[in-house]
């Protein structure tokens, strides 16, 4: 009954049927339905005395938060698109965004506009997302000719050309989605965990998917959380839906399965799952889904899905499933027909999930929008993913990979060549070539070679500090590798099968790197090692210009967690990304819990706790060797 409306209209109507019941934990005081949609109605009724109107586009610069969402909804009621913007993006990316899309107004989280930002990328007027918007009139519906064609948000991913691209997404790719579509259980009685950051399409599942139904939604407001936040979470909010990205779907399997245990469907995705870690999470979930999720931002989150059956048999590639309902899925040859099943296509998807192209980009959207000849009315499009797939016997498709050069880093989308375009703009290299070889599941890495003849090391430390201010944490290379020349093609092109593989640079290094001096350091080095996958790291080396993500730091705090028995934060690895300074902030804080007062309480056995730290990394230091 819903699938002709828009989203906000959706929601007014499910607000009204059950005002009291709560539509948000975690951030704060929890918020009912009626709370939402009154404070989304008067940021609405703002945004239109500014002069909003249906066409607009209105940015949201924030992070998780009951204020992010009444934001989007008031965005939405005022017949607007929202266009969330990541605060982990490096300011120069986020200016290009900001320019690119040219939103009418901006909306900040506070500790966001009074963070140090010298010039701010933004030059419109800005709006507290956390004023109280007092003596505001609401209303309780828009007045803005907005339909389910209209857009609802532009979310960017990354370009083949040097620069993200904005996909405009419509009401109808949401409304599609979430509403009467059986791939996994969506209705008043579930509990979704909001983990995704604004800006990632898989908070579209993750917010929708909950409150078009009048279920709860869970924050978890901490930019960057561990595991045990997680799961902490998990159990505090009764979560039941959980999605996660297969690499951090890997990491909770290894780390803290238990912590699954209360859902009752975890979806992953965004790259391809392992079977090991699906064949471990079936057997310790006896009651939870797993759900294998598939799909480009073009095509709003999902494409396709497919429910892993418990029963045991063939562990192999988990498929990528059925399209979900309202979606249709394509796999044709290169003619442009259809192909047999068992034979590989690409696989083109059509339906209402379908975007509608790419912001200030007709040429790119005509390239990959194309009229749906499979539509009898023929006026509808089909979105040409990339992505080659075969359908087997039982009507699930398999992924087998792309055919052009975009991969998944942590699941988001990466295009190798915008990469390569951001290194040759720097005007410290002659050339480059960027690789991102086959990899286990979750552990893809992209590698950077440049042509120069400067000194290595230096023009490695200046490139990266060039690339940290222009690309997002998950486009940046493990490693940078100096050639004085790249091997060509005999058509003059960049031949990247013959660069060297990396172990050809670890081979030749001259300096050794700098070996621990105590317990804390080795036990330190040697999880570096492992999560980095290198052969050795020095205790000075910072843990990103080695390459490692935040997803990897995320693995070191698990592991030290585990092995050495220590309280860490993740912020404090961001802090201290160095094993020396790490090292030395574990031990200053293991001597000054020792050195409590005994009449505070519970410090005295704290603090012994942490005084046998240093013990406990002696015994990690052993059984890791």
């Amino acid at each position: 009954m819903f699938l002709d409306q828009t989203i906000h209209d959706v929601f007014s109507a499910i607000a009204a049927q059950s005002p009291e019941r709560i539509a948000i934990v975690g951030d704060g005081e929890p918020v009912s339905y009626a709370d939402l949609a009154q404070r989304s109605d008067r940021i609405a009724s703002y945004l239109r005395g500014r002069g909003i109107t249906s066409g607009t586009r209105v940015g949201l610069y924030a992070h998780r938060s009951a204020d992010s969402i009444a934001a989007m909804l008031g965005i939405l009621k005022a017949g607007a698109a929202y266009v969330p913007l990541d605060p982990s993006y490096p300011a120069k990316l986020l200016n290009f965004i900001y320019h690119d899309c040219a939103p009418a107004l901006l909306l900040v989280q506070r500790a966001l506009l009074e963070r140090d930002t010298e010039p701010p990328f933004w030059d419109c007027e800005t709006i507290d997302i956390q004023g109280d918007f007092a003596g505001i009139g609401s209303t309780a519906q828009s007045s803005a000719a907005v339909n389910r064609d209209s857009p609802a948000y532009v979310m960017y991913t990354s370009g083949s050309t040097g620069h993200p691209k904005g996909v405009l997404v419509p009401h109808r790719g949401v409304v599609r989605l979430v509403i009467d579509n059986p791939f996994a259980l969506m209705g008043p009685a579930q509990v979704h965990l909001q983990l995704a950051p604004l800006a990632f399409d898989a908070s579209t599942f993750e917010i929708w998917g909950v409150l078009l139904h009048g279920g709860k939604l869970a924050i978890l407001p901490a930019p960057y959380p561990t595991l045990d936040d997680i799961a902490e979470t998990i159990q505090r909010h009764g979560v039941t839906t959980l999605w996660l990205t297969a690499g951090l779907f890997h990491l909770m399997v290894d780390h803290r399965l238990d912590g699954l245990r209360p859902l009752q469907q975890l979806l992953a995705g965004g790259d391809v799952l392992s079977p090991p870690h699906v064949a471990k999470a079936l057997r310790a979930l006896p009651d939870c889904q797993l759900i294998n999720g598939y799909g480009p931002t073009e095509n709003t989150t999902f494409t396709c899905c497919y429910r892993i059956p418990r029963e045991p048999g063939d562990r192999g590639a988990v498929p990528i499933g059925k399209a979900i309902a309202h979606t249709d899925v394509y796999v044709l040859g290169d003619s442009g027909k259809p192909v047999a099943d068992g034979q590989d296509g690409e696989l083109y998807a059509g339906g209402d999930g379908v975007a509608l192209g790419y912001l200030n980009r007709p040429e790119l959207t005509a390239e990959r929008f194309l009229v749906n000849p499979f539509d009898a009315a023929g006026h509808s499009l089909m979105y040409r993913t990339g992505d080659r797939v075969r359908r087997r016997a039982d009507g699930n498709l398999e992924f087998l990979g792309r055919v052009d050069r975009q991969v998944k880093i942590n699941g988001k989308r990466v295009e190798l060549d915008e990469i390569e375009a951001c290194i040759r703009r720097s005007a410290l290299v002659e050339d480059a070539a960027v690789t991102s070889p086959e990899a286990l599941a979750g552990a893809r890495k992209v590698y950077a070679y440049v042509k120069s003849t400067r000194h290595h090391e230096a023009l490695i430390e200046e490139l990266r500090a060039f690339l940290k201010r222009e690309l997002p944490e998950h486009m940046l290379p493990a490693s940078i590798f100096v050639l004085e020349t790249l091997p060509l093609s005999p058509t003059g092109k960049v031949d990247r099968g013959k660069l060297p593989l990396p172990a050809f640079f670890d081979a030749k290094r001259s300096a050794a790197p700098a070996k621990p001096r105590g317990a804390i350091e080795a036990t330190l080095m040697k999880i570096w090692c492992e999560v980095l996958g290198r052969e050795s790291v020095g205790i000075d080396d910072n843990f990103f210009d080695c390459g490692g993500t935040s997803l990897q730091l995320i693995q070191v705090h698990a592991t030290i967690r585990t092995v050495m028995n220590i309280e860490i934060t993740v912020v404090d690895l961001f802090q201290y990304p160095r094993i020396s300074a790490l090292a030395a902030s574990l031990s200053q804080r293991a001597s000054m819990r020792a050195a409590a007062p005994p009449d505070m309480s519970g410090a005295q056995d704290r603090a012994r706790r942490q005084h046998s730290a240093l013990a406990r990394a002696r015994s990690a230091a052993n059984r890791l060797r």
